[in-house]
């Protein structure tokens, strides 16, 4: 990802509501499946640290980013902060009780997506718990993508079909911001061929405006708890290693 997009994600995901609407979701999840507040957490490609820095809510986590720049903007969180890769990744085996992969199969750098859960499913103990989120449907690809270095997108039964080949069993999975599908829809697919933009989406919306999406996600977030979403610009994995 460029640099001032790494710049820009520090400066906006504790209030940007595509960030909180995440951050909600995977709180749902979490307070759901695993009531232990007391975990070892590894949080692959954690970017700036924004989510790394909420999972410390449930116990001690180590950040693992290969890009310098955001390895040093994440540390400005005190986070503990390795520089590495998701391929090949720097622990030794049945040494974590949650894995997290939020948003990282999908760039360029990642050259087999079936390593990464493999090294997870190394790395994680016995019981484990493995969370994904990543981009879904590949018809929605834009100059979004090319600004974060996003290389593809994923369905849930692609993705389901390598964890479950690789011995974990799915606890939740759903597509997610299916309520903002269609406006995502409309912005990649119909406004991105008349407004030329080299830049991600990711921008400081109005805070009227910026506060109703917010709870527009987070509405979103609690429905998660009862239904599985068909369809969204994301999608969301629980898995568990057997």
């Amino acid at each position: 990802m460029k640099a001032k997009e790494y710049k820009k994600m520090f400066l906006l995901e504790d209030k940007h509501f595509w960030f909180l609407g995440k951050r909600a979701l995977i709180k749902i999840l979490l307070n759901q499946h695993l009531p232990n507040k007391n975990l070892f957490i590894l949080d692959i490609g954690c970017g700036t640290g924004g989510l790394t820095k909420f999972l410390t809510h449930y116990g001690k986590v180590i950040g693992l980013e290969k890009n310098k720049y955001a390895v040093n903007l994440a540390k400005k969180r005190g986070l503990k902060i390795i520089n590495g890769d998701a391929q090949e990744l720097p622990f030794k085996r049945n040494s974590f009780n949650l894995v997290t992969l939020f948003d990282v199969l999908y760039h360029k750098n990642i050259k087999d997506e079936e390593m990464v859960i493999k090294e997870v499913n190394r790395v994680l103990k016995n019981n484990g718990y493995f969370l994904i989120t990543d981009s879904a449907f590949n018809f929605l690809k834009s100059t979004h993508d090319r600004a974060v270095f996003g290389n593809k997108r994923f369905t849930l039964p692609y993705l389901k079909n390598i964890l479950e080949k690789e011995g974990f069993k799915i606890i939740k999975s759903s597509y997610c911001f299916f309520l903002l599908f269609p406006l995502i829809f409309i912005k990649r697919k119909i406004l991105d061929k008349f407004i030329k933009n080299n830049d991600s989406d990711l921008n400081q919306f109005p805070k009227i405006i910026n506060w109703f999406l917010t709870k527009v996600v987070l509405f979103e977030a609690w429905l998660l708890k009862y239904i599985d979403f068909p369809i969204g610009s994301s999608l969301v994995i629980l898995a568990k290693k057997n």
